[in-house]
């Protein structure tokens, strides 16, 4: 990060809800927190419920993953 997009961060930090966009989590492997931070509680639960009911043994994981709901 360039001195200029750290800046840019820290002057918008006071609006910051602490959460993000899927598309923001990289290409790479994004930590639990990170995926769960991107939904709302109820996007959140309907993505896990679909993913037990489609990939119950989590097949599917590697990516922005979301752990079907038990």
């Amino acid at each position: 990060m360039d001195e200029a997009q750290g800046t840019l961060i820290e002057g918008l930090r006071p609006w910051a809800t602490g959460g993000t966009f899927p598309n923001y989590l990289g290409n790479g492997y994004a930590r639990p927190q990170q995926v769960r931070a991107a939904y709302s509680d109820a996007d959140y639960g309907r993505l896990a419920t679909i993913k037990a009911k489609y990939d119950p043994r989590n097949l599917f994981r590697i990516n922005h993953n979301i752990p079907p709901s038990s």
